[in-house]
């Protein structure tokens, strides 16, 4: 068993805790349209946010569903254990497994965890396969993942799309699905830029990342981290050289953005959505990010990497 447990598992769980601002309880859904898809497109069958306390939480791999599907489940706080076959693995916080449904494998809360949080979603499709079998001989069955990469926050927004209704159709679900798929597959192959980002930074990036739309101070962010703002500045200036309020702004820029390319909504709704007190200064200052003004950006459909 790994004994990793114990030593990443506290240090994270502080963070994880700030994850619970999002948008309330927790849930888990089902994805049924009336839509058919060929059976080679990527579709979600569930995705959920779950905190279990009973050891009665038990997955068997060969008393499941007879359908083929995929499951990608990350830890957020406390630890759960995997078996295959013979091998056990204990996933800790900031790790994810991958399974696939059937198999010979079993997940499940063990009598010396006092919980297990995590966020999970279930693929269908022989492309999601293809992925799954890619991540299994590049990287293994447990993968290791800092919550501060593309990959968690995708998972993260597909969860709260869905918990909006905004995953209205077949469609919708399955672009969902490849757009997870493709992040996997970057994942695997490290496209992403690599910055090492220390542990004590992840209270404050998760803050951020999960309470942008409200009315946040640089003293929030500092008190959800336990530590003084004059060392948070010195920290972000140090690891990800901007400040607090700086990147901030910028994940408020992005979910603009992204309301801009992928729904009709006003600008003045998307600016309260993403933060702003109020569409003039939201408008100021997207202009003076990505260099040209909201509308401007939705009209043309623009392409911008802001990173």
């Amino acid at each position: 068993m790994s004994s990793s447990g114990t030593r990443n598992g506290r240090e994270r769980n502080e963070w994880v805790e700030l994850y619970e601002a999002l948008d309330g309880e927790r849930k888990c859904f089902d994805f049924s349209f009336q839509e058919r898809l060929p059976n080679d497109c990527v579709g979600i069958k569930h995705i959920g946010w779950e905190k279990r306390t009973s050891t009665d939480y038990y997955w068997d791999g060969l008393k499941r569903e007879k359908d083929n599907n995929f499951v990608f489940q990350y830890t957020l706080s406390g630890f759960g254990v995997l078996e295959l076959g013979q091998t056990i693995y204990q996933i800790n916080p900031g790790e994810a497994f991958i399974v696939q449904v059937p198999s010979d494998h079993r997940y499940y809360l063990p009598p010396h965890s006092e919980k297990w949080e995590f966020v999970f979603i279930t693929l269908k499709g022989k492309q999601a396969g293809k992925c799954w079998r890619y991540l299994y001989e590049t990287i293994g069955p447990v993968l290791k993942i800092q919550p501060d990469r593309k990959l968690i926050h995708l998972l993260i927004k597909i969860y709260r799309e869905t918990k909006e209704g905004k995953v209205t159709d077949a469609y919708l679900a399955s672009a969902r699905g490849y757009e997870f798929v493709m992040e996997c597959y970057r994942f695997a192959k490290k496209l992403e830029r690599n910055i090492t980002i220390p542990n004590s930074l992840d209270p404050a990036i998760s803050f951020i990342k999960t309470n942008f739309h409200s009315p946040i101070t640089l003293d929030d962010i500092a008190a959800a981290s336990s530590v003084s703002k004059y060392y948070l500045i010195k920290q972000f200036k140090e690891h990800l050289n901007t400040t607090p309020i700086r990147y901030l702004t910028k994940v408020r820029i992005k979910h603009a953005a992204d309301l801009l390319l992928n729904t009709n909504l006003p600008i003045k709704k998307i600016a309260t959505e993403a933060g702003f007190s109020n569409d003039n200064y939201f408008n100021k200052v997207f202009r003076k990010m990505v260099g040209m003004s909201a509308g401007s950006f939705r009209k043309y459909k623009a392409s911008i990497i802001f990173d």
